[in-house]
């Protein structure tokens, strides 16, 4: 009787048991931030930024580095990966991608400002503790500062859920994104053309057929349409700002809250971005001190 050889390859081993020691020794010394160029680094503490990032949390610290970070851009989902830092290890695997500022995810949770590696120890994201930030946005961020902005933001099936009426003109809540720049619209494809793009640059979108070429601006945080009246809001719905004209016929002050736009009632900030993206007359109605006001905008 003939015995029956079956050769197993070693790599099969590693992936069912991979060895992230080497990676360890690697990144051990990587303590409160990540070093991405020879003066700047990464951390997640908000503490002398020179430049800080609200959509991802990312600070950016000035710094001495004699190493830094090189990342690596194309990991797979289900691939072993490791949140690092000096005197921790947290090993599992390639969950979920990040949709737009939102951390892609790995089967166990990452310590905050660690590096995470895969198996050949390529450095491919930032541990925010939830998640990590992959490496184009921090290589992006850390470059230019900002985020690329078209007036439209969509959702994950490229469905237009806001926009700026005043920049990109023609549109409605709801139209799809076919294509950016000729390619397949996908969330990847808006952070890569859209996000991760500079000021200035062009952009082609499709968009239910018809094509539209758009200019990126810097993206703002909590920006709304109402700053091109003047009048600034804060997450909570608060009047930040506004212009002394608006002050004096109104005698509104900061502090107000918007309550309804177009008599369509508003909770969240994500429901003001909504009811402002149209081209119709706007009314925005405010309570002050227990007061309601209407006032109209255009």
């Amino acid at each position: 009787m003939k015995k029956l050889f079956v050769f197993i390859p070693f790599f099969l081993f590693a992936s069912v048991y991979p060895d992230f020691r080497p990676c360890y020794l690697k990144y051990s010394y990587i303590k409160n931030s990540v070093p991405v160029t020879k003066t700047k680094s990464v951390t997640f503490n908000k503490q002398n930024c020179l430049n800080y990032d609200p959509f991802t949390g990312m600070c950016i610290i000035k710094a001495k580095n004699k190493k830094t970070v090189r990342f690596f851009h194309n990991p797979k989902l289900g691939w072993w990966i490791a949140g690092i830092k000096k005197d921790e290890i947290y090993v599992g695997n390639y969950a979920k991608k990040g949709v737009f500022f939102l951390p892609s995810r790995m089967s166990v949770k990452p310590p905050k400002n660690s590096v995470v590696a895969d198996m050949f120890c390529r450095a491919v994201g930032i541990g925010n503790s939830e998640g990590f930030i992959d490496g184009g946005m921090i290589k992006h961020f850390v470059r230019y500062g900002y985020w690329g902005d078209i007036g439209i933001e969509v959702d994950e099936n490229m469905k237009i859920v806001s926009f700026d009426p005043f920049y990109a003109k023609g549109l409605e809540i709801g139209d799809k994104v076919q294509k950016i720049n000729a390619k397949k619209a996908s969330a990847g494809m808006f952070k890569r053309y859209i996000l991760e793009n500079i000021s200035g640059k062009k952009v082609t979108l499709k968009i239910n057929g018809k094509k539209y070429m758009l200019k990126i601006r810097k993206k703002q945080y909590l920006y709304t349409p109402l700053e091109k009246y003047g009048i600034k809001v804060n997450k909570d719905l608060t009047l930040k700002s506004l212009p002394e004209k608006l002050k004096k016929i109104y005698f509104i002050k900061e502090g107000a809250k918007i309550t309804e736009v177009n008599k369509i009632k508003i909770k969240t900030f994500e429901d003001l971005k909504k009811a402002l993206s149209t081209y119709k007359n706007v009314t925005i109605t405010l309570l002050q001190e227990g007061i309601g006001l209407t006032i109209p905008l255009r």
